[in-house]
């Protein structure tokens, strides 16, 4: 019996966790919502792992030169501490 609850117990974990993993941001999706919110064209975007977390890096040229870095949290799809804007040619 404590075998079989202890089974479903994992079983059911596993299963939130898959969840939980679908319910991400895709890359995709955080380029076309950060060029919808900034009406610029993607100049880059890449998937990274820092302190073992995940994050999505874009760039985007806005209409008016700026260059906007954004940092995106694909777990919940918020922009993070990463946002910054530039002026093009300016570093």
């Amino acid at each position: 019996m404590k075998r079989l609850l202890l089974a479903s117990l994992i079983a059911l974990l596993a299963a939130q966790g898959a969840v939980a993993r679908d319910r991400w941001t895709s890359l995709d999706e955080a380029v076309s919502e950060a060029r919808d919110r900034y009406n610029g064209r993607v100049l880059s975007a890449e998937r990274r792992q820092r302190d073992g977390r995940d994050s999505y890096d874009i760039r985007i040229l806005t209409n008016d030169g700026r260059v906007k870095r954004l940092r995106i949290d694909p777990e919940s799809g918020r922009s993070g501490r990463g946002e910054r804007s530039d002026r093009r040619g300016r570093r």
